[in-house]
């Protein structure tokens, strides 16, 4: 489908059901999906760290993809996720990603070359579909006091000025951030990657969010950032303050935290691959107060 035209955009890197013997559960993850649907929700972000890519086969996510594709009806807008510094290796994945349905390809900074500037410059055009960049150099670590940053403002603004590049997913650490969004041209988008920072990235530039978050509460996250790019900074500091503890405690357990998220909103987020553990029963009793406390599940 074509990519949407308006700001503010909110994707979300979707988790993976497991079946209870732990393979994947692409039906679960068409009903999710079919879920998803009725919601303001403008994509899936898919092969992430929320998605538990790192304990799935290529084959797994490839399913997964397709999976989606077939159950969003033509609606809404798939990203598939590449983490590769090998630019063959990176195009081949995207050439087998855009093929099972992807309409963007993220791609993160990478962070096993001396040379990142030239893998950007050897890859994008050569791209099936069009880029987007995330700031992401230790996935998984999102409870960071000061998250790392790869790269650097000016060489990440340059090579959004590429053709093939849609935009760039801003990172953690909100010193380096407000350098960046001075370089990615306006006409790109750039994007806030956590729900604890909605409020803060909108008020550095960003017009729209790829987040854990927006699985769980997409229409809040939308209606934050429309908040801050309209100028309503009263109203939106109310909503983040509101919502600040739910996503923590989603956030601070990762893909296991999301899963159980979604289970109490009747989604099926099942269980995280093994080895890694679901939340215990107080964790879920953390998480139960703090999204009823967020109006995101009732009383």
């Amino acid at each position: 489908m074509p990519l949407p035209a308006t700001d503010p955009i909110v994707i979300a890197p979707s988790p993976t059901p497991f079946t209870p013997d732990d393979r994947v559960d692409l039906a679960a993850v068409e009903r999710n999906v079919g879920r998803w649907l009725m919601t303001p929700l403008s994509g899936f972000m898919l092969n992430s760290e929320n998605g538990e890519e790192s304990f799935l086969s290529e084959q797994e996510r490839l399913d997964i993809i397709r999976a989606v594709n077939s159950a969003r009806g033509g609606q809404k807008f798939i990203v598939g996720g590449i983490d590769n510094p090998s630019v063959t290796e990176s195009l081949r994945v995207a050439d087998t990603l855009a093929e099972a349905g992807a309409e963007l390809v993220r791609i993160r900074i990478p962070r096993l070359t001396d040379d990142a500037r030239g893998y950007f410059d050897q890859l994008v055009p050569r791209l099936p579909v069009p880029a987007i960049l995330i700031n992401q150099p230790a996935p998984g670590m999102f409870g960071q006091s000061l998250p790392l940053a790869a790269g650097s403002p000016e060489m990440i603004g340059a090579v959004c000025e590429m053709d093939n590049v849609y935009g760039y997913i801003a990172g953690g650490n909100l010193r380096f951030e407000s350098m960046t969004r001075m370089r990615v041209p306006a006409s790109k988008k750039f994007w806030i990657g956590n729900g604890v920072l909605l409020l803060p990235g909108a008020a550095i530039g960003a017009n729209g969010a790829c987040l854990m978050f927006g699985n769980i509460a997409p229409a809040e996250c939308i209606e934050m950032l429309t908040l801050v790019m309209s100028g309503e900074l009263g109203r939106a500091q109310d909503l983040q303050l509101r919502l600040n503890n739910a996503d923590w405690q989603v956030l601070s357990r990762g893909a296991a935290g999301i899963k159980a998220a979604l289970n109490l909103m009747g989604y099926e987020g099942t269980q995280p691959r093994l080895p890694s553990t679901p939340l215990t029963a107080a964790e879920i009793e953390r998480l139960t107060v703090a999204m009823r406390e967020a109006g995101l599940i009732p009383d």
